[in-house]
């Protein structure tokens, strides 16, 4: 009888080994569920995207992102930026006008509950079928059609308005117009970019006569200070042209002639 108990055991060793290595197997499953390097399908991932034109770059703005899984939605900004939430094995559907719809899916085992990253989308084309439309038939009955029209004076008068306005409205988009002549309408935004530039542009002429000429300069040359300085300034206007177009030598040396004079003036006033 004790001569079986070597058998036993082994094969209660055995077992127990068995339920050791299973056992140690699941936990070790269990963890790496739980790592970063292997995340669970389950867990959320926070996206934080910008969508781009494939060809141009430029950011696509009020575009639909849906997450086909939970139908949870989100729209992008001006900038083309969003911001959704999705599960690893979740996918993204994203529509714009004007571009082919896109399915975006988290790379395999993500290692991070965030992503972030520009998705291009592709301009779509709408194939459309040529059309010819006779509503007016040729262009001879259309002809004889509008020679045979009995018009009163004003509705004259009011369709030549209708189309001068149409006209107008058409010339102002565009900066010049090919007519035969030169005809060229700005549009209010064109009128204030052209007003800038022209400040812009003044501003920078004044900077320059400034740097040539100014109080500091005319005081050091002459020994004039405060009222009697500014007296004298108000005097010895020099042209702009000349300030311009002139060394500082020549403007020092009309300075000085200037000032000869005035004070000559002055004498001349006591």
């Amino acid at each position: 009888m004790f001569a079986k108990y070597p058998v036993f055991m082994k094969q209660f060793v055995t077992v127990i080994l068995l339920l050791s290595f299973l056992t140690g197997g699941m936990a070790r499953a269990q963890e790496e569920a739980r790592s970063p390097v292997h995340p669970s399908l389950d867990s959320i991932v926070m996206v934080q995207g910008q969508l781009r034109d494939f060809k141009t770059g430029k950011p696509i703005p009020y575009a639909h992102i849906l997450n086909l899984r939970f139908h949870r939605a989100t729209v992008s900004d001006t900038l083309g930026f969003y911001t959704i939430p999705m599960r690893r094995n979740d996918t993204l559907l994203i529509t714009a006008i004007g571009y082919e719809d896109e399915k975006f899916t988290l790379p395999p085992f993500w290692p991070t509950n965030n992503f972030s990253g520009v998705i291009y989308l592709k301009e779509k084309v709408y194939n459309i079928e040529g059309v010819t439309v006779h509503g007016l038939g040729t262009y001879e009955q259309f002809k004889q059609k509008v020679l045979s029209l009995d018009l009163s004076d004003d509705e004259v008068v009011k369709m030549q308005s209708y189309y001068d306005k149409i006209l107008t409205e058409e010339a102002i988009k565009y900066q010049a117009v090919s007519t035969g002549f030169s005809f060229s309408l700005r549009s209010p935004e064109e009128r204030s970019l052209r007003k800038l530039q022209k400040v812009l542009e003044q501003q920078k002429i004044q900077q320059q006569i400034d740097a040539k000429y100014n109080k500091a300069i005319v005081s050091k040359l002459t020994g004039l200070k405060g009222k009697a300085l500014e007296d004298f300034m108000h005097y010895c206007q020099l042209p702009e042209d000349f300030i311009l177009k002139s060394s500082e030598y020549d403007i020092l040396r009309r300075i000085k002639a200037s000032y000869e004079n005035y004070k000559l003036l002055q004498q001349q006033e006591k």
